[in-house]
């Protein structure tokens, strides 16, 4: 099938722009041993994304079934191969500025390099010793299983994980995907070494595997290596599919009740659908954006904003390709509400059917728009380039499948979205889950174009409103990012939560719109708008396509410099915020994180969170939000980003003209920060992990020296770093072990934090204090430096593909003081580093002088 032209796709006066066409673009080949190779060159960038598509997951682990042996190989290949140790791997990819890891799902198992295309040669040969030549080590075999238990205990912690493997148990009663893909416990524990090594033999052939590359690579450059590559492997055709129990009719309605350590219910209401090619799919995707996809979507609008019964809804599916999949309704609903707003959908979906077309063709125009943008902005990396054709070769072995896919979605009509939520959203489908609070129930009886971007440019209004612009043409986008000053430091601790109040009820509505209304504007123009307030600012970001980017700019201003605060909003607001906070302090990293910050700083600044506490929060006012928005929403205090497809002059015209009202005011007061503070605090859980966090004196976000923790943060969260190694890998005391930091505009703090099973914290806190004072010895080693250089280089580059992110940095660091060329010379600075300015602040960070401060979570009997 021809590409289609590109003035059907975009505007007749863009011809410049590139739509990425698999007939047109990409190149497929077998080799005589029937491996299989996608290439789409992509040449925006110097990048690779090389994937390896394994067709075998969790369903096809024959007598094996459920142990979750897929993914258990997928842990062991990592472990060695013919040619490199596991470490001389975790060694060589970061050191060519490499991000690598794998992913497996029910029916595939995914391993990927992205990193610059120089490389691309050596990505591809680490990948086919990774895939096709492991060696699965004798004396790695015991350590990563008990890794894996470990990763089983954290997901028992997880509400989310507890509330998705309630549902997929109760829709598939006989089907694999029941099972979990990481394995149940005692089925895991019978594994042995020669299971591994034989389900790898069988299932790990050419026959089985494809290669999905995007990138700037030559087709036929890759192409020639891939087959010197896969010469020596043996010619082997996909084994065949183990059998598998096929789902039986669900007959009538099923209801599934269960408790978890969350303060709120996740309700869940599940309708069978058919599967992923039948003819009524499409529709029934946009019948689900329609329902629950974005502030605007009808669900939401009705019992999140109207009636106030949900603190959240959403509708997504659960497709499959040969049997049933499922359209699946989520709420986040106080428990005492649960069964009100139960009622309340289901007489809502019963009217759907009867509505008048009229009323469904906005919804659907804003739906198609949403769809198109979100594959717009897939297709602006290689990573996402590479992901989606190869999910479409992994589909249908049909690379145009994405295109008649959207072909389809634009024939759905009104008719036929009444016709399939009466078809299928009916009682004899519904399966209905809830996961309610722990004692709450009775006892049970497209192609980016190759144009490079273009540099920021900063612009100051007569009010001090700071704009910065900067053209990106890849695709029809437009992206816009507002910081404000704010943070912790400018709430006081009575109001901690402040800001992210005042961040959620910016949304709910103008002096001239309501909540519902600025959704549905900006969703009708497939646009998005979104909050967030954090440790030093409050920010918004929208973003559209490029064609509406005058209505966004004018309902973002709108949203920013009218809000109406209404009362009811604000109170609902509260309590989801309230309900958010509670279920943070069930999650024991959020937890120990929460206290740690306290220890340091005590009850000011950067001592409390971002979200508050629920005692300040609850306290918070209607007038605490307008007296707060007087004082951030002002020219000294703000900065705008506008990046995309758009023509500076005609933003900067814009600009001046909605904002030329807003008063010029002051930078914000923020409240100075104490000293770092020592101390040590023990909390008491009922969890089955054990969290441990160390916080030391860090920099704050304008110190010259930076970089140089950012460098070593990095080496010491790496999987190839010191502490990961030693506490992990050598000594298998944790499931995880890492660093972080908190970034302020007058303190930081650099933290250690490890996860391990209760019985090993005491044992997991000597070795971590050992490796700290080692490391403040000997410093950081030459080889280890490049890796990290390489590392955040390549994190560097994949940033850059993300207009949006690209957007948002620059309104944060324009408003920091930092400019909106920062990240570009943080990039020109890390190359310039020296192992010698490393070790310097090695030394100073890791001083055992410095006051450390010490929280660890364990439950009693455990520790």
């Amino acid at each position: 099938m021809p590409p289609p032209p590109v003035q059907s796709l975009f505007r007749l006066a863009r011809p410049r722009y590139l739509w990425h066409t698999a007939p047109m673009l990409t190149r497929t080949h077998v080799t005589p041993n029937g491996l299989t190779a996608i290439v789409s060159p992509q040449h925006a960038f110097p990048l690779v994304s090389i994937q390896f598509w394994v067709q075998s997951g969790s369903v096809h682990e024959g007598a094996h079934l459920g142990a979750g042996l897929s993914h258990l190989v997928e842990h062991m290949v990592f472990k060695g191969t013919q040619e490199f140790s596991g470490r001389e791997l975790n060694e060589r990819v970061p050191a060519l500025g490499g991000q690598w890891n794998a992913y497996t799902s029910t029916d595939r198992t995914v391993y990927y390099i992205d990193g610059p295309a120089e490389h691309w040669r050596e990505f591809l040969h680490l990948l086919m010793q990774l895939v096709f030549h492991p060696t699965f080590p004798e004396e790695e075999f015991a350590c990563e299983c008990e890794t894996i238990r470990r990763e089983m205990a954290m997901y028992d912690d997880d509400p989310q994980d507890a509330a998705y493997r309630a549902l997929i148990n109760t829709l598939f009663k006989s089907h694999p995907r029941r099972l979990p893909v990481i394995g149940s416990r005692s089925a895991f524990d019978a594994l042995t070494r020669a299971d591994a090594l034989a389900y790898h033999r069988e299932r790990y052939v050419p026959g089985n595997v494809f290669v999905s590359v995007a990138g700037d690579v030559c087709a036929e450059e890759f192409i020639a290596a891939l087959e010197a590559e896969a010469a020596p492997l043996p010619a082997a055709a996909a084994p065949p599919v183990p059998a598998v129990v096929r789902e039986q009719r669900q007959w009538g309605p099923r209801l599934h009740r269960c408790e978890f350590a969350q303060p709120t219910s996740s309700l869940m209401l599940a309708w069978r659908m058919p599967n992923a090619f039948h003819e009524d799919a499409a529709a029934l995707t946009l019948l689900s954006a329609i329902l629950g996809d974005g502030r605007s979507a009808w669900l939401y609008k009705l019992f999140h904003d109207e009636q106030g019964l949900a603190h959240d809804v959403s509708v997504s599916l659960i497709p499959d390709r040969e049997g049933e999949g499922a359209f699946v309704l989520e709420a986040d609903v106080e428990r005492d509400s649960r069964d009100a707003l139960r009622e309340a959908i289901l007489a809502y979906v019963a009217t759907l059917p009867q509505l008048p077309p009229e009323e469904w063709e906005a919804a659907l125009a804003r739906a198609r728009r949403q769809l198109r943008r979100q594959r717009l902005q897939t297709l602006s990396t290689v990573q996402g380039v590479a992901s989606t054709q190869g999910l479409a070769w992994f589909l249908s072995r049909n690379l145009g499948c994405m295109e008649e896919w959207h072909a389809a979605l634009n024939r759905v009509t009104p008719q036929q979205l009444a016709e399939v939520a009466a078809r299928y959203l009916d009682s004899a489908r519904l399966t209905e889950v809830s996961v309610d609070p722990l004692g709450s129930n009775p006892p049970a009886g497209e192609n980016p174009a190759a144009s490079p971007l273009a540099p920021a440019c900063l612009h100051e209004l007569p009010n001090g409103l700071r704009l910065v612009t900067r053209v990106d043409r890849r695709v029809p986008m437009v992206h816009a990012a507002v910081a404000l000053g704010a943070g912790c430091p400018s709430e006081p601790a009575e109001k901690a939560g402040l800001n992210s109040l005042l961040a959620e009820c910016l949304l709910k509505g103008t002096t001239s719109r309501s909540a519902a209304e600025v959704a549905d504007a900006l969703e009708s123009l497939g646009g998005s708008l979104s909050s967030s307030a954090g440790n030093n600012s409050l920010s918004l970001n929208a973003r559209c396509l490029a064609e509406d980017w005058e209505a966004m700019l004018g309902l973002l201003a709108d949203v920013l410099l009218q809000p109406s605060f209404p009362a009811e909003a604000v109170e609902t607001e509260k309590q989801a915020m309230i309900s958010d906070i509670l279920e943070a302090e069930e999650d024991p990293v959020s937890l120990t994180f929460r206290h740690l910050r306290r220890l340091s700083y005590g009850d000011v600044s950067y001592g409390h969170v971002p979200g508050g506490t629920e005692p300040t929060v609850r306290a918070l006012t209607r007038a605490d939000l307008v007296a707060q928005h007087a004082r951030l929403a002002c020219g000294r205090n703000m900065v705008l980003s506008i990046a995309g497809d758009i023509e500076p002059e005609a933003v900067v015209a814009r600009v001046c003209s909605l904002f030329a009202a807003l008063p010029a005011g002051s930078p914000v007061c923020r409240e100075e920060t104490p000293p770092h503070r020592a101390g040590e605090e023990h909390l008491s859980g009922d969890k089955a992990q054990a969290v441990l966090a160390l916080s030391l004196p860090g920099l704050c976000v304008g110190d010259e020296a930076l970089i140089l923790q950012l460098i070593v943060e990095e080496w010491c969260r790496d999987m190839t770093g010191p502490i990961f190694t030693e506490i992990r890998e050598k000594r298998g005391l944790a499931y995880y072990a890492s660093a972080s930091s908190l970034l302020g505009v007058d303190a930081g703090s650099f933290y250690f934090y490890l996860g391990t099973a209760p019985e090993s914290l005491a044992e997991a806190r000597r070795v971590l204090e050992d490796e700290i004072a080692r490391l403040a010895r000997e410093g950081m080693p030459a080889e280890a430096l490049e890796r990290a250089r390489a590392t955040a280089l390549a994190s560097r580059t994949f940033t850059r593909q993300s207009c949006r992110k690209l957007c948002a940095a620059a309104a944060i660091d324009t408003l920091l003081g930092l400019g909106p060329d920062h990240d570009e010379r943080m990039s020109e600075r890390l190359r310039g580093v020296t192992v010698q300015e490393v070790n310097a602040l090695v030394a100073r960070l890791l001083d055992a002088a410095q006051p450390r401060a010490w929280v660890t979570l364990c439950s009693p009997e455990g520790c």
